[in-house]
Protein backbone atom coordinates (compact mmCIF):
# COMPACT_ATOMS: atom_id res chain seq x y z
CA UNK A 1 0.00 0.00 0.00
CA UNK A 2 2.58 2.23 0.64
CA UNK A 3 4.15 1.82 -2.89
CA UNK A 4 0.94 2.40 -4.51
CA UNK A 5 -0.24 5.12 -2.91
CA UNK A 6 2.80 7.52 -4.01
CA UNK A 7 2.10 5.90 -7.49
CA UNK A 8 -1.59 7.04 -7.86
CA UNK A 9 -0.63 10.30 -6.44
CA UNK A 10 1.78 11.13 -9.49
CA UNK A 11 -0.30 9.24 -11.73
CA UNK A 12 -3.36 12.58 -11.25
CA UNK A 13 -0.98 14.70 -11.08
CA UNK A 14 0.52 14.80 -14.51
CA UNK A 15 -2.53 15.33 -16.12
CA UNK A 16 -3.94 18.28 -13.79
CA UNK A 17 -0.20 19.84 -13.94
CA UNK A 18 -0.38 19.85 -17.78
CA UNK A 19 -3.77 21.02 -17.75
CA UNK A 20 -2.97 24.00 -15.06
CA UNK A 21 -0.62 25.13 -17.67
CA UNK A 22 -2.85 24.76 -20.46
CA UNK A 23 -5.34 27.19 -18.43
CA UNK A 24 -2.46 29.83 -17.35
CA UNK A 25 -0.94 29.96 -21.36
CA UNK A 26 -4.69 30.19 -22.25
CA UNK A 27 -5.45 33.05 -19.45
CA UNK A 28 -2.21 34.80 -20.73
CA UNK A 29 -2.82 34.39 -24.94
CA UNK A 30 -6.71 35.30 -25.13
CA UNK A 31 -5.45 38.53 -23.88
CA UNK A 32 -3.13 39.29 -26.77
CA UNK A 33 -3.53 38.79 -30.43
CA UNK A 34 -6.28 36.77 -32.41
CA UNK A 35 -3.27 34.04 -33.61
CA UNK A 36 -2.35 33.68 -30.20
CA UNK A 37 -5.61 33.08 -28.58
CA UNK A 38 -6.94 30.42 -31.48
CA UNK A 39 -2.96 28.59 -30.57
CA UNK A 40 -3.72 28.68 -26.92
CA UNK A 41 -7.43 27.37 -27.21
CA UNK A 42 -6.21 24.93 -29.12
CA UNK A 43 -3.61 23.57 -26.93
CA UNK A 44 -6.25 24.05 -24.08
CA UNK A 45 -8.80 21.68 -25.54
CA UNK A 46 -5.69 18.94 -26.12
CA UNK A 47 -5.29 19.16 -22.52
CA UNK A 48 -8.40 18.98 -21.20
CA UNK A 49 -9.10 15.93 -23.63
CA UNK A 50 -6.05 14.28 -21.94
CA UNK A 51 -6.53 14.58 -18.63
CA UNK A 52 -10.36 13.26 -19.24
CA UNK A 53 -8.67 10.71 -20.53
CA UNK A 54 -6.16 9.47 -17.86
CA UNK A 55 -8.71 10.09 -15.40
CA UNK A 56 -11.25 7.72 -17.22
CA UNK A 57 -8.24 5.25 -16.50
CA UNK A 58 -8.43 5.67 -13.34
CA UNK A 59 -12.66 4.97 -13.07
CA UNK A 60 -12.86 8.55 -13.05
CA UNK A 61 -15.49 9.79 -15.82
CA UNK A 62 -14.46 10.33 -18.92
CA UNK A 63 -14.60 14.22 -21.55
CA UNK A 64 -18.02 13.28 -22.75
CA UNK A 65 -19.42 12.24 -19.36
CA UNK A 66 -18.54 15.15 -17.60
CA UNK A 67 -19.51 17.06 -21.16
CA UNK A 68 -22.64 15.80 -20.56
CA UNK A 69 -23.17 16.86 -16.87
CA UNK A 70 -22.57 20.13 -18.28
CA UNK A 71 -24.90 20.47 -20.69
CA UNK A 72 -27.60 18.59 -19.00
CA UNK A 73 -27.15 19.71 -15.27
CA UNK A 74 -27.25 23.44 -13.30
CA UNK A 75 -26.93 26.52 -15.13
CA UNK A 76 -25.02 24.79 -17.93
CA UNK A 77 -28.15 23.11 -19.38
CA UNK A 78 -29.77 26.38 -19.68
CA UNK A 79 -26.87 28.45 -21.12
CA UNK A 80 -26.69 24.89 -23.35
CA UNK A 81 -29.86 25.57 -25.01
CA UNK A 82 -30.04 29.71 -25.12
CA UNK A 83 -27.02 28.67 -27.29
CA UNK A 84 -28.37 26.29 -29.10
CA UNK A 85 -31.37 28.45 -29.53
CA UNK A 86 -29.07 31.48 -30.46
CA UNK A 87 -27.26 28.86 -33.53
CA UNK A 88 -30.85 28.11 -34.63
CA UNK A 89 -31.89 31.43 -35.09
CA UNK A 90 -28.77 32.65 -36.62
CA UNK A 91 -28.95 30.06 -39.48
CA UNK A 92 -32.50 30.10 -39.94
CA UNK A 93 -31.53 33.66 -41.15
CA UNK A 94 -28.56 32.69 -43.13
CA UNK A 95 -30.87 29.30 -44.67
CA UNK A 96 -33.67 32.37 -45.55
CA UNK A 97 -30.89 34.42 -47.69
CA UNK A 98 -29.98 31.35 -48.89
CA UNK A 99 -33.09 30.26 -50.26
CA UNK A 100 -35.45 32.93 -50.82
CA UNK A 101 -32.77 35.43 -52.03
CA UNK A 102 -32.88 39.25 -51.91
CA UNK A 103 -31.17 41.65 -54.45
CA UNK A 104 -29.74 44.69 -53.32
CA UNK A 105 -29.72 47.77 -55.73
CA UNK A 106 -29.30 44.74 -58.25
CA UNK A 107 -26.47 42.81 -56.15
CA UNK A 108 -26.80 39.16 -55.08
CA UNK A 109 -25.28 38.51 -51.97
CA UNK A 110 -22.41 35.87 -51.87
CA UNK A 111 -23.67 33.30 -48.55
CA UNK A 112 -20.73 31.08 -47.75
CA UNK A 113 -23.42 29.56 -45.32
CA UNK A 114 -20.87 26.67 -43.82
CA UNK A 115 -17.77 28.99 -43.19
CA UNK A 116 -20.18 31.58 -41.73
CA UNK A 117 -22.30 29.49 -39.32
CA UNK A 118 -18.39 28.07 -38.61
CA UNK A 119 -18.44 31.05 -36.43
CA UNK A 120 -21.13 29.33 -33.38
CA UNK A 121 -18.29 27.22 -31.79
CA UNK A 122 -17.87 30.55 -29.78
CA UNK A 123 -20.94 30.01 -28.25
CA UNK A 124 -20.47 26.21 -27.14
CA UNK A 125 -16.88 26.89 -26.32
CA UNK A 126 -17.59 27.97 -22.10
CA UNK A 127 -18.77 24.47 -21.79
CA UNK A 128 -15.83 23.14 -22.40
CA UNK A 129 -13.58 25.23 -20.52
CA UNK A 130 -16.36 24.31 -17.37
CA UNK A 131 -14.92 20.82 -17.92
CA UNK A 132 -11.33 21.96 -17.28
CA UNK A 133 -11.84 24.30 -14.79
CA UNK A 134 -14.24 21.19 -12.54
CA UNK A 135 -10.61 19.37 -12.92
CA UNK A 136 -8.70 21.89 -11.01
CA UNK A 137 -7.53 22.18 -7.93
CA UNK A 138 -8.66 25.56 -5.95
CA UNK A 139 -4.97 26.15 -5.81
CA UNK A 140 -4.35 25.71 -9.16
CA UNK A 141 -7.74 27.78 -10.23
CA UNK A 142 -6.02 30.91 -8.01
CA UNK A 143 -2.92 30.21 -10.20
CA UNK A 144 -4.75 30.72 -13.49
CA UNK A 145 -6.55 33.75 -12.21
CA UNK A 146 -3.41 35.14 -10.97
CA UNK A 147 -1.88 34.77 -14.08
CA UNK A 148 -4.71 36.46 -16.12
CA UNK A 149 -4.84 39.36 -13.29
CA UNK A 150 -0.84 40.12 -13.40
CA UNK A 151 -0.50 39.54 -17.67
CA UNK A 152 -3.37 42.20 -17.51
CA UNK A 153 -1.67 44.27 -15.54
CA UNK A 154 1.73 43.94 -17.40
CA UNK A 155 -0.34 44.72 -20.95
CA UNK A 156 -1.84 47.92 -19.36
CA UNK A 157 1.65 49.26 -18.40
CA UNK A 158 2.36 48.13 -21.92
CA UNK A 159 -0.21 50.18 -22.98
CA UNK A 160 0.56 53.53 -21.13
CA UNK A 161 3.52 53.33 -23.02
CA UNK A 162 1.89 52.59 -26.13
CA UNK A 163 0.17 55.89 -25.90
CA UNK A 164 3.46 58.08 -25.62
CA UNK A 165 5.68 55.99 -27.72
CA UNK A 166 3.27 54.01 -30.26
CA UNK A 167 4.89 50.78 -29.57
CA UNK A 168 4.34 47.53 -30.71
CA UNK A 169 1.92 49.14 -33.17
CA UNK A 170 1.53 52.56 -33.77
CA UNK A 171 -1.99 53.84 -34.45
CA UNK A 172 -1.89 57.40 -34.67
CA UNK A 173 -4.91 59.22 -32.85
CA UNK A 174 -6.60 62.57 -35.13
CA UNK A 175 -6.25 65.41 -33.52
CA UNK A 176 -3.88 64.44 -31.11
CA UNK A 177 -0.48 63.92 -31.97
CA UNK A 178 2.15 63.12 -30.97
CA UNK A 179 -0.26 60.80 -29.23
CA UNK A 180 -1.51 56.86 -30.08
CA UNK A 181 -4.49 55.03 -29.45
CA UNK A 182 -3.92 51.92 -26.44
CA UNK A 183 -4.22 49.15 -29.45
CA UNK A 184 -1.55 46.12 -27.93
CA UNK A 185 -1.37 43.59 -29.51
CA UNK A 186 -4.60 43.48 -30.33
CA UNK A 187 -4.71 45.29 -33.53
CA UNK A 188 -7.60 48.40 -32.91
CA UNK A 189 -8.28 50.50 -30.01
CA UNK A 190 -11.96 49.55 -29.79
CA UNK A 191 -11.01 45.77 -29.53
CA UNK A 192 -8.59 46.50 -26.12
CA UNK A 193 -11.76 49.02 -24.87
CA UNK A 194 -14.22 45.66 -24.90
CA UNK A 195 -11.54 43.10 -23.67
CA UNK A 196 -9.67 44.98 -20.80
CA UNK A 197 -12.35 45.87 -19.21
CA UNK A 198 -13.21 42.39 -17.84
CA UNK A 199 -9.72 41.97 -15.98
CA UNK A 200 -10.04 45.70 -14.94
CA UNK A 201 -13.22 45.27 -13.23
CA UNK A 202 -12.49 41.62 -11.83
CA UNK A 203 -8.82 43.30 -10.06
CA UNK A 204 -11.46 45.71 -8.53
CA UNK A 205 -13.03 43.08 -6.93
CA UNK A 206 -10.37 40.73 -6.37
CA UNK A 207 -7.91 43.53 -4.60
CA UNK A 208 -10.79 43.96 -1.84
CA UNK A 209 -11.06 40.32 -0.89
CA UNK A 210 -10.87 39.89 2.66
CA UNK A 211 -7.91 36.83 1.65
CA UNK A 212 -5.25 38.18 -0.12
CA UNK A 213 -5.48 37.22 -3.48
CA UNK A 214 -2.19 39.40 -4.74
CA UNK A 215 -0.31 41.94 -3.14
CA UNK A 216 -1.64 45.09 -2.36
CA UNK A 217 1.75 46.24 -4.22
CA UNK A 218 0.80 45.08 -7.23
CA UNK A 219 -3.37 45.25 -6.90
CA UNK A 220 -3.35 48.78 -6.49
CA UNK A 221 -1.23 50.36 -9.05
CA UNK A 222 -2.69 47.36 -11.37
CA UNK A 223 -6.02 49.15 -11.17
CA UNK A 224 -4.30 52.48 -11.94
CA UNK A 225 -2.51 51.43 -14.86
CA UNK A 226 -5.68 49.91 -16.44
CA UNK A 227 -7.16 52.86 -15.81
CA UNK A 228 -5.12 54.89 -17.66
CA UNK A 229 -4.84 51.93 -20.71
CA UNK A 230 -8.76 51.87 -21.17
CA UNK A 231 -9.10 56.01 -21.02
CA UNK A 232 -5.89 55.59 -23.58
CA UNK A 233 -7.65 53.53 -26.12
CA UNK A 234 -9.52 56.95 -27.06
CA UNK A 235 -12.85 54.95 -27.17
CA UNK A 236 -15.24 58.06 -26.68
CA UNK A 237 -18.29 55.36 -25.92
CA UNK A 238 -16.04 54.10 -23.33
CA UNK A 239 -15.25 57.41 -21.83
CA UNK A 240 -19.07 57.49 -21.01
CA UNK A 241 -19.69 53.67 -20.01
CA UNK A 242 -16.12 53.51 -17.64
CA UNK A 243 -17.41 56.15 -14.95
CA UNK A 244 -21.50 54.42 -15.34
CA UNK A 245 -19.47 50.92 -14.47
CA UNK A 246 -17.13 52.47 -11.57
CA UNK A 247 -20.19 54.03 -9.82
CA UNK A 248 -22.26 50.80 -10.26
CA UNK A 249 -19.12 48.73 -8.46
CA UNK A 250 -18.97 51.33 -5.64
CA UNK A 251 -22.35 51.00 -5.66
CA UNK A 252 -22.49 47.81 -4.73
CA UNK A 253 -19.04 46.78 -2.22
CA UNK A 254 -18.72 50.20 -0.80
CA UNK A 255 -20.73 51.54 2.41
CA UNK A 256 -22.84 54.20 1.38
CA UNK A 257 -20.43 56.97 2.62
CA UNK A 258 -17.69 55.30 0.50
CA UNK A 259 -19.99 55.07 -2.27
CA UNK A 260 -20.96 58.79 -2.33
CA UNK A 261 -17.35 59.50 -1.87
CA UNK A 262 -16.49 57.45 -4.80
CA UNK A 263 -19.60 58.68 -6.92
CA UNK A 264 -18.20 62.47 -6.29
CA UNK A 265 -14.76 61.70 -7.55
CA UNK A 266 -16.31 59.89 -10.07
CA UNK A 267 -17.98 62.69 -11.47
CA UNK A 268 -15.51 65.62 -10.69
CA UNK A 269 -12.38 63.78 -12.58
CA UNK A 270 -15.31 62.96 -15.87
CA UNK A 271 -16.53 66.90 -15.14
CA UNK A 272 -12.51 68.22 -15.15
CA UNK A 273 -10.90 66.04 -17.65
CA UNK A 274 -13.73 67.16 -19.85
CA UNK A 275 -12.22 70.49 -19.57
CA UNK A 276 -8.97 69.46 -21.21
CA UNK A 277 -9.33 71.18 -24.57
CA UNK A 278 -8.01 67.46 -26.62
CA UNK A 279 -10.74 65.31 -24.39
CA UNK A 280 -13.24 68.29 -25.40
CA UNK A 281 -12.49 68.01 -28.95
CA UNK A 282 -12.28 64.36 -29.35
CA UNK A 283 -15.76 64.19 -27.59
CA UNK A 284 -17.68 66.72 -29.27
CA UNK A 285 -16.11 65.81 -32.98
CA UNK A 286 -18.40 64.96 -35.56
CA UNK A 287 -15.78 62.11 -37.19
CA UNK A 288 -17.26 59.29 -37.50
CA UNK A 289 -20.76 59.74 -36.69
CA UNK A 290 -22.09 60.78 -39.93
CA UNK A 291 -20.96 57.20 -41.17
CA UNK A 292 -22.08 55.10 -38.02
CA UNK A 293 -25.52 56.94 -38.79
CA UNK A 294 -25.41 56.27 -42.29
CA UNK A 295 -25.06 52.42 -41.46
CA UNK A 296 -27.36 52.27 -38.58
CA UNK A 297 -30.20 53.99 -41.26
CA UNK A 298 -29.07 50.76 -43.49
CA UNK A 299 -29.43 47.97 -41.34
CA UNK A 300 -32.81 49.48 -39.93
CA UNK A 301 -34.23 49.64 -43.39
CA UNK A 302 -32.51 45.88 -43.92
CA UNK A 303 -35.04 45.04 -40.86
CA UNK A 304 -37.91 46.43 -42.37
CA UNK A 305 -37.42 44.66 -44.99
CA UNK A 306 -37.26 41.21 -43.68
CA UNK A 307 -38.40 41.54 -40.55
CA UNK A 308 -38.40 38.14 -39.49
CA UNK A 309 -34.55 36.95 -40.47
CA UNK A 310 -32.86 40.25 -41.93
CA UNK A 311 -30.03 40.04 -44.61
CA UNK A 312 -28.77 36.88 -43.12
CA UNK A 313 -26.14 36.70 -40.60
CA UNK A 314 -22.99 38.64 -41.49
CA UNK A 315 -24.75 39.36 -44.62
CA UNK A 316 -25.56 42.99 -43.68
CA UNK A 317 -21.96 44.19 -44.09
CA UNK A 318 -22.12 43.21 -47.94
CA UNK A 319 -25.79 45.02 -48.05
CA UNK A 320 -24.71 47.24 -46.72
CA UNK A 321 -21.77 48.03 -49.19
CA UNK A 322 -24.31 48.16 -52.16
CA UNK A 323 -27.45 50.24 -50.59
CA UNK A 324 -25.26 53.01 -49.48
CA UNK A 325 -23.36 53.07 -52.62
CA UNK A 326 -26.72 53.64 -54.12
CA UNK A 327 -27.67 56.57 -52.20
CA UNK A 328 -23.66 58.31 -51.91
CA UNK A 329 -22.35 60.97 -54.55
CA UNK A 330 -20.69 59.29 -57.49
CA UNK A 331 -17.51 59.03 -56.27
CA UNK A 332 -17.90 59.44 -52.78
CA UNK A 333 -15.92 56.36 -50.87
CA UNK A 334 -18.63 54.50 -48.94
CA UNK A 335 -17.85 53.55 -45.44
CA UNK A 336 -19.80 50.08 -45.32
CA UNK A 337 -19.34 47.07 -43.17
CA UNK A 338 -21.19 46.01 -40.03
CA UNK A 339 -23.76 48.09 -38.20
CA UNK A 340 -21.44 49.82 -35.47
CA UNK A 341 -24.44 48.92 -33.32
CA UNK A 342 -25.02 45.34 -31.76
CA UNK A 343 -28.80 45.56 -31.99
CA UNK A 344 -29.03 46.90 -35.06
CA UNK A 345 -26.72 44.92 -36.64
CA UNK A 346 -28.77 41.56 -34.82
CA UNK A 347 -31.60 43.31 -36.21
CA UNK A 348 -30.77 43.98 -39.86
CA UNK A 349 -28.70 40.66 -39.93
CA UNK A 350 -31.07 38.59 -38.36
CA UNK A 351 -34.38 40.31 -37.82
CA UNK A 352 -36.48 39.73 -35.11
CA UNK A 353 -35.72 35.56 -34.64
CA UNK A 354 -32.06 36.33 -34.06
CA UNK A 355 -32.58 39.70 -32.14
CA UNK A 356 -34.85 37.74 -29.73
CA UNK A 357 -32.95 34.90 -29.25
CA UNK A 358 -29.64 37.36 -28.48
CA UNK A 359 -31.56 39.04 -25.84
CA UNK A 360 -32.73 35.62 -23.88
CA UNK A 361 -28.76 34.67 -24.66
CA UNK A 362 -27.79 37.56 -22.57
CA UNK A 363 -30.83 37.22 -20.07
CA UNK A 364 -29.25 33.55 -19.19
CA UNK A 365 -25.84 34.87 -18.54
CA UNK A 366 -27.19 37.85 -16.74
CA UNK A 367 -29.49 35.43 -14.71
CA UNK A 368 -26.45 33.06 -13.79
CA UNK A 369 -24.20 35.80 -12.89
CA UNK A 370 -26.71 36.57 -10.38
CA UNK A 371 -26.85 33.07 -8.88
CA UNK A 372 -23.02 33.16 -8.15
CA UNK A 373 -23.32 36.19 -5.35
CA UNK A 374 -25.37 33.66 -2.97
CA UNK A 375 -22.27 31.01 -3.02
CA UNK A 376 -19.00 32.03 -0.66
CA UNK A 377 -15.75 31.69 -1.43
CA UNK A 378 -13.10 33.70 -2.39
CA UNK A 379 -12.06 33.24 -6.18
CA UNK A 380 -15.18 35.28 -6.87
CA UNK A 381 -15.80 38.70 -8.87
CA UNK A 382 -19.12 38.59 -9.87
CA UNK A 383 -19.82 42.00 -9.22
CA UNK A 384 -16.71 43.05 -11.66
CA UNK A 385 -18.08 40.97 -13.89
CA UNK A 386 -21.48 42.63 -14.05
CA UNK A 387 -20.37 46.44 -14.18
CA UNK A 388 -18.03 44.64 -16.52
CA UNK A 389 -20.96 43.27 -18.38
CA UNK A 390 -22.95 46.83 -18.76
CA UNK A 391 -19.54 48.25 -19.73
CA UNK A 392 -19.27 46.30 -22.68
CA UNK A 393 -23.22 46.83 -23.55
CA UNK A 394 -22.89 50.44 -23.72
CA UNK A 395 -19.47 50.16 -25.77
CA UNK A 396 -21.96 48.30 -28.17
CA UNK A 397 -24.22 50.90 -28.72
CA UNK A 398 -21.95 52.46 -30.69
CA UNK A 399 -19.85 49.09 -32.36
CA UNK A 400 -20.38 45.40 -33.01
CA UNK A 401 -18.13 44.09 -30.25
CA UNK A 402 -20.10 40.96 -29.21
CA UNK A 403 -19.15 39.22 -33.01
CA UNK A 404 -15.19 40.31 -32.97
CA UNK A 405 -13.29 36.67 -32.12
CA UNK A 406 -10.99 38.43 -29.61
CA UNK A 407 -13.73 39.47 -27.93
CA UNK A 408 -15.14 36.40 -27.67
CA UNK A 409 -12.53 34.61 -26.21
CA UNK A 410 -13.21 36.99 -23.52
CA UNK A 411 -16.22 36.65 -23.20
CA UNK A 412 -16.30 32.60 -23.22
CA UNK A 413 -13.55 33.08 -20.50
CA UNK A 414 -15.63 35.14 -18.41
CA UNK A 415 -18.37 33.14 -18.91
CA UNK A 416 -17.19 29.81 -18.45
CA UNK A 417 -16.18 30.80 -14.61
CA UNK A 418 -19.47 32.37 -14.30
CA UNK A 419 -21.12 28.79 -15.15
CA UNK A 420 -17.88 26.62 -13.17
CA UNK A 421 -18.99 29.24 -10.12
CA UNK A 422 -23.14 28.38 -10.44
CA UNK A 423 -22.48 24.93 -10.56
CA UNK A 424 -20.33 24.48 -8.22
CA UNK A 425 -23.32 25.90 -6.34
CA UNK A 426 -25.80 23.24 -7.43
CA UNK A 427 -23.78 20.71 -6.19
CA UNK A 428 -23.54 21.87 -2.98
CA UNK A 429 -26.55 22.09 -3.07
CA UNK A 430 -27.78 18.59 -3.94
CA UNK A 431 -25.00 17.15 -1.97
CA UNK A 432 -26.38 19.08 1.20
CA UNK A 433 -29.73 17.19 -0.03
Amino acid sequence: MKLSHPKSMKHFAGPEVLLTGAFVLYAAFNLFSMAAMSISASVLLVAIFYNTRKKTQASAPGFWVELKRVVTQGPGRLFFRASVALTFALGISLAAAVFVPSLYEGNALHIQFLRTMSKVWYLFWPLLLVVGLKKLGDKNRKIVLQVWIVVSILLSATGVLQYFTGWPRPQPIPGNEPFFHTTLFLGHHLSVASILIFPFFALMDLAWKPARFLSRWITIPGIGLGLLALLGTYSRTLWVALPVGLLLWSFFNLPRKGAIAAAVLVIMGSGLALQHPQIYNRVHASMGIGDRQALWLANFQFFKDRPLTGTGWRQNEEASGYYLAARAQPGTPVFAGHAHSNLLDLLGGTGALGTVSWLAWWWVVFATLGQTRRRPGELKFPIGLLCAFIVFHINGFTQVNFWEGKVQHQLAWVIAWILFWASNQESGKSHES
